[in-house]
């Protein structure tokens, strides 16, 4: 089973969009303050972090932020086990380590959090928890398949 998902971080982009708005409104009062570099940083993260992109094939799980931004992959074989996770609210957004491992998150309290053969944890939060799960199990189940013919 193979599955993609592009989750939209509309808290965030709330979240920025309000601290745009807000600058903005300010300099009308100082308007010779400049305050073009920083709606420029604001909106350059707010495109780089405003989506998580999931996806899983039969080779691995590949996940990445924005357009592309921030491309990281696990190999299926690397994966030990996967399970539904609820995050706490204080891990925030983005790319955060938490006491598992890594956590990539653009919104919301669910992930998938993956526990690889050499211990460590990567968590991916999703709206879709059970979508990823099951491809992710699916993708094992194939994978221990294929390793059992060989032996």
């Amino acid at each position: 089973m193979e599955y993609k998902n592009t989750q939209v971080g509309t808290a965030l982009l709330m979240i920025f969009g309000a601290v745009i708005a807000l600058l903005i409104i300010v300099s009308y009062n100082k308007p010779n303050e400049t305050i073009w570099p920083a709606l420029f940083f604001l909106g350059l993260i707010s495109l780089l972090f405003s989506t998580l992109n999931i996806e899983v094939d039969h080779k691995q799980v590949k996940w990445s932020f924005g357009p592309s931004f921030w491309r990281k992959a696990i190999a299926i074989e690397e994966i030990e086990s996967a399970r539904v996770i609820n995050t706490k609210w204080y891990y925030g957004l983005g790319v955060r380590f938490i006491s598992t491992g890594w956590l990539y998150n653009v919104s919301g309290l669910r992930a998938v959090e993956i526990k690889l053969k050499n211990g460590k944890r990567v968590s991916l939060g999703t709206n879709e928890p059970e979508n990823l799960l099951k491809a992710i199990n699916s993708q094992l189940a194939g994978q221990n398949a294929l390793s059992t013919a060989k032996a």
